[in-house]
C-alpha cells in the first residue's frame, strides 16, 4: 500500500545491557489488539497496492520533476484547500527544509487528493508583516487547514490569530502554542524524554544536558519541564557551538556537575553531538548513561565514541512507503521534514475524505486514539503538543540496533 494516514480506533559503556534488561519491565507500554481505521482508504488514486515494491509502479526511474519553485504553486486542481505557508530562500526559491515540506506535500497530494484536496503554498520570507492578509485570503478561499513552516515570529503570529479568523494550524517549525494550532513537526524533544523515562526506569535520574548554543530559551525551558515531567532532574545545562572545540570545552565547563550525574542528554542535528560523548567518556567515567536524541544524523552512529547512547525515534520503516516514489520523482533521499510535510497533507486529506470538509475540526483532530502516517504513529493534544510512540536503539558497531518496537497503539 502506498504511504497512508491510519486513524488507530480503540474500542562501548556497560549499560548497553542495562538498557535490554529494563525494556522488559517499567519501560515498556502496554500493546492492545487493535483495529486500524484507514482515514484516506487507499490514498493512491488507482487503489491500494500491495506491497512497497509495487510503489514506483507507474513512475520511471527518468521522472524527476522541476525545482519546487519552478511548479504552479497550487498543488492539486480542486478540493478542499489546505494552505501551505513557507519561506522562500534567498535566491527567491523554495529551498532546504521549506523544499523538502513543499515537495512532501506535493506527493501526499498526488497520492491522497483524488480531486478532494488542493494545497495552496504561500511564500512568507517577508516576516510576520505578511500573516493577516495571507491568512484572512486562506479564510476567504475557505481553506480547512493551515500548514506552517516559518521563524519563530511567522508562525507565533498566524498562532495568536483568533480561532474564528482561521482554519487550524500545523506547526512545523520550532514549537509555539496558541488555540487550535498543533506542534505535528519532528520534535526532537519528544524523542529526548522517551530516552530519558527509559533511563529512569534505570534508576538513572540526574541528569546532565547538552544542548545546541541555537537552543530557543522556551525550548530549553520545555526541555527542563519534560525531564522533571519524566521523573528526572537536571544537575546542570551546557550549551556548545557546531564545532568539536566548542563541544570538548562545554564538556569540560561543565566538570562539577558531572560528577553529580549519571545520565548525559545531548540534543542536536548535528554530528558534533558525539563529540561531546567521547569528551565525557574521556573524563573515565563508565557509569554514565548517554542518551542522544532522533535529531542526531547517521553520520553520529559510525563515530565509535557514540557507542552505548540511547535513541528513541519514530517508526522509521513507515517512511518506506513512500519513499522510493519520493527519491525518484525528486532526485534526492526523502528526510524528516519531507515526512512530515506529507503527513500534514495525509491527515487532512483522510479528515475530508471521510467526514467532508468539516471534518478537519479540534475534536477529530485531537481523537485520542492517533493517526499513524510516515512518520509512525502519532496523536495530537489540545495543548497543540504531539505525542508519539518511539522504537528504542542503542548505537552499535556504525547503526543504531534496535532494542524495542515501538508501541502499535496508544
Amino acid at each position: 500500500m502506498r504511504g497512508e494516514v491510519v486513524r488507530e480506533d480503540h474500542s562501548e559503556n556497560g549499560l548497553s545491557l542495562g538498557w535490554r534488561q529494563s525494556l522488559s519491565s517499567g519501560s515498556r507500554r502496554a500493546q492492545s489488539g487493535l483495529l486500524g481505521l484507514a482515514l484516506g482508504l487507499c490514498l493512491a488514486v488507482a487503489g491500494c497496492q500491495s506491497d512497497g515494491d509495487d510503489l514506483a509502479n507507474g513512475l520511471g526511474k527518468t521522472d524527476v520533476r522541476a525545482p519546487s519553485s519552478a511548479l504552479d504553486e497550487t498543488l492539486g486542481t480542486r478540493g478542499a484547500e489546505i494552505t501551505l505557508m513557507i519561506p522562500k530562500g534567498a535566491k527567491g526559491l523554495y529551498d532546504g527544509i521549506a523544499r523538502d515540506i513543499r515537495d512532501g506535500a506535493a506527493l501526499a497530494v498526488d497520492d491522497l487528493g483524488d480531486e478532494k484536496i488542493s494545497v495552496k503554498v504561500i511564500d512568507v520570507s517577508a516576516g510576520s508583516a505578511v500573516v493577516p492578509a495571507a491568512v484572512d485570503a486562506a479564510k476567504a478561499r475557505g481553506s480547512v487547514l493551515l500548514v506552517s513552516y516559518a521563524t519563530p515570529a511567522v508562525t507565533a503570529a498566524i498562532a495568536a490569530m483568533p480561532v474564528d479568523k482561521r482554519p487550524p494550524l500545523f506547526n512545523l517549525g520550532e514549537h509555539v502554542t496558541g488555540a487550535d494550532a498543533y506542534n505535528l513537526g519532528d520534535d526532537e524533544i519528544g524523542s529526548a524524554m522517551e530516552a530519558v523515562r527509559t533511563a529512569v526506569a534505570n534508576k538513572h535520574t540526574k541528569v546532565m544536558v547538552f544542548v545546541p548554543g541555537d537552543l530557543g530559551s522556551a525550548e530549553e525551558t520545555r526541555l527542563a519541564s519534560a525531564i522533571r515531567g519524566a521523573g528526572a532532574s537536571i544537575v546542570g545545562t551546557a550549551r556548545y557551538q557546531l564545532n568539536d572545540a566548542s563541544a570538548a570545552a562545554a564538556v569540560q565547563s561543565a566538570a562539577a556537575q558531572l560528577k553529580e550525574a549519571d545520565t548525559v542528554l545531548i540534543l542536536g542535528r548535528t554530528v558534533i553531538a558525539t563529540t561531546v560523548v567521547g569528551a565525557v567518556k574521556a573524563t573515565g567515567r563508565t557509569d554514565i548513561a548517554f542518551i542522544g536524541t532522533s535529531a542526531w544524523p547517521p553520520q553520529a552512529y559510525r563515530v565509535s565514541a557514540a557507542n552505548g547512547t540511547l535513541i528513541a525515534r519514530s517508526d522509521t520503516d513507515s517512511g518506506k512507503l513512500i519513499a522510493t516514489r519520493y527519491q525518484q520523482r525528486y532526485a534526492r533521499a526523502l528526510t524528516a521534514a519531507a515526512s512530515s510535510g506529507y503527513d500534514a497533507i495525509a491527515v487532512a486529506a483522510g479528515l475530508v475524505r471521510t467526514k467532508g470538509e468539516g471534518g478537519v475540526s479540534a475534536a477529530n483532530l485531537t481523537s485520542a486514539s492517533g493517526f499513524r502516517g510516515v512518520t509512525g504513529l502519532f496523536r495530537l493534544r489540545k495543548d497543540g503538543s504531539v505525542e508519539r510512540r518511539y522504537s528504542l536503539g542503542v548505537i552499535e558497531g556504525g547503526d543504531l540496533k534496535p532494542l524495542q518496537a515501538s508501541p502499535a497503539a496508544f
